[in-house]
């Protein structure tokens, strides 16, 4: 809190935001903070990819993560402390050690004597320091700033201190420490200590230690006051920066709910409105291509066109990805920008999130699609809230790549279909494509979109077939679903792998007289409602077919909505 009063960020609002306000936040750019986050531990990799991104920008940034002695024990420092050791990045960690994560003390949180020991293993510079001393951190602060600044890489600072009172209003230390201990840390206590220093030097005295006791009481009963007035935000704001615009079935979804509610439906004005452009490709020369292909040179094309492109995940470089799909790049564009990363998909993601907030625009690649499970705390915690936790102030505008589905022979986590867990997660768009031209035009789309993208790579369509795609780049509009097949007697959506089976199994039933409708979804969230209801109003029916299992799918979210 030290850090938002003296970047002059205003005490209602830190108060508000602790009082649990759902309307409470600051612009993190104007007081260069990071909305506070809950889960503990995972901004560390935020921090460091931030600083990585600033770093290649040319930018004079050195990034700081704060956390406590229990944070040390998450899969997330880890991330942070190892990605930051292998980058080198002017990233500076400060551990406050106050010998307790609410009642876990220590020795039960590890085994390590010191938690500045836990750095060296990382390649992490680290000191130890009293946190009780106030010179002592700042000059230790300084080292880490100054190290950082030449290119010296990061640095971990221990601050060694004590939490007085209890963690939260249901606490209480009686259960777990005894008042000798506590009284026993008093005598160190930090204030005290200041207090004398400053007395010693003849900056301080009784006088005037009572006149800022004085104020600073004005002070906080003042924005108390000015907390309890704080109105709660009207009901739109649900809705109003989850994502860039907001999607027509997500305002559809809310007026219904004001409309339950009794309430007049709230209009948007159209730069808010999510309105789904229709598919238009560009003339000239085309080349035949396979889906891998398509991807492959929609990244050569985007990390051309925008030099903040920067791509990330395991095996990506000289490798050219367990699947070849970003063959060449490395050799294009550096390794500066095309990056092998440790094996950690947490970090990972993790790190293109702060890449992302530090204006770069990362890709990030799982090299399968059931190890995105590791990541799923990036995922759903961070990739999709951070535009609306920040109302808008703060936008992730990164692509999440991996491949999906079976069809190859492959072992578990090697097969699986993840894609409506990702689609369950407010503020992700998640595209599934099933041929190159799509390929192309949709990653297209993602990498450009302003909100997150995770985009899903049916392995079994990387070389089943082959088609012209336009050479030229081109968009295809994000939500919009294509009908495949034509048909007046039933209506079948499916999307990704299971698009050439549907369209197979519609040609055959063909010759009985039946004719079916084939709708690819190509975006499974937003989807489109409107061209699957208008198919439906025209055949009286409905099929889903997908890949995955039944329960909780894609398939059940449609079959529901019409």
């Amino acid at each position: 809190h030290g850090v938002q009063l003296v970047r002059g960020m205003p005490l209602t609002t830190i108060l508000s935001y602790w009082r649990g306000l759902p309307n409470t936040t600051w612009d993190p750019v104007k007081y260069r903070q990071m909305v506070v986050t809950v889960p503990i531990g995972s901004h560390l990799p935020h921090a460091v990819g931030h600083a990585y991104a600033a770093r290649f920008a040319g930018k004079d940034i050195v990034t700081v993560a704060y956390i406590g002695d229990g944070g040390t024990s998450e899969n997330d420092f880890h991330s942070g402390l190892n990605f930051a050791g292998v980058w080198k990045t002017p990233t500076v960690f400060v551990v406050s050690n106050n010998h307790y994560a609410i009642s876990v003390p220590y020795e039960k949180q590890t085994a390590a004597p010191t938690l500045a020991d836990k750095a060296i293993g990382y390649g992490v510079a680290a000191e130890r320091v009293n946190g009780f001393d106030v010179v002592a951190v700042r000059t230790a602060m300084m080292r880490a700033l100054d190290r950082a600044r030449r290119g010296d890489g990061p640095t971990l600072i221990e601050a060694v201190c004590y939490r007085y009172g209890p963690h939260a209003t249901a606490d209480d230390p009686a259960l777990y420490r005894t008042a000798d201990e506590e009284d026993a840390w008093r005598t160190l206590d930090p204030v005290d200590r200041m207090r004398r220093f400053l007395e010693s030097i003849g900056r301080w005295d009784d006088a005037h230690e009572r006149e800022l006791l004085d104020d600073l009481r004005t002070e906080y009963d003042t924005a108390l006051d000015e907390v309890g007035s704080i109105e709660l935000p009207p009901r739109s704001d649900i809705i109003e920066h989850a994502f860039e615009r907001v999607p027509a079935s997500m305002l559809d979804q809310f007026h219904r709910i004001q409309h339950g509610a009794g309430e007049a439906p709230t209009p948007l004005p159209a730069s808010r409105r999510w309105d789904v452009g229709s598919d238009e490709l560009p003339s000239g020369p085309s080349t035949s291509m396979s889906v891998a292909d398509a991807i492959n040179a929609t990244l050569h094309a985007e990390m051309a066109a925008d030099p903040t492109t920067i791509l990330l995940g395991q095996d990506v470089g000289v490798a050219g990805g367990v699947f070849r799909i970003t063959d060449g790049l490395i050799e294009r564009f550096g390794e500066e920008r095309v990056i092998d990363a440790p094996i950690n998909e947490s970090g990972i993601v993790g790190a293109a999130i702060g890449m992302a907030m530090a204006g770069a625009r990362p890709i990030a690649e799982i090299q399968f699609e059931g190890f995105s499970y590791p990541a799923f705390d990036q995922i759903a915690s961070h990739l999709g809230r951070i535009r609306f936790r920040s109302r808008g102030n703060t936008h992730v505008p990164m692509v999440l790549r991996m491949p999906n589905g079976a069809g190859i022979g492959a072992h578990e986590h090697h097969c699986d279909s993840p894609e409506a867990y990702f689609a369950h997660t407010p503020g992700i768009v998640v595209v599934v494509p099933s041929t190159p031209v799509d390929a192309k035009g949709l990653l297209t789309a993602a990498i450009r979109s302003e909100d997150p993208v995770v985009f899903l790579e049916p392995k079994v369509l990387y070389r089943a077939g082959r088609e012209d795609v336009p050479d030229t780049p081109y968009e295809l509009p994000l939500g919009r679903a294509r009908i495949r097949r034509t048909g007046s007697d039933l209506t079948l959506v499916t999307y990704g792998g299971m698009v050439p089976v549907s369209l197979r199994a519609a040609e055959a039933i063909s010759a009985s007289g039946v004719e079916v409708e084939v709708i690819d979804l190509r975006t499974v969230y937003p989807w489109d409602v409107e061209t699957v209801s208008m198919s439906v109003a025209r055949t009286g029916r409905l099929l889903f077919v997908q890949e995955p299992q039944r329960t909780g799918g894609i398939g059940a979210e449609v079959v529901a909505e019409i």
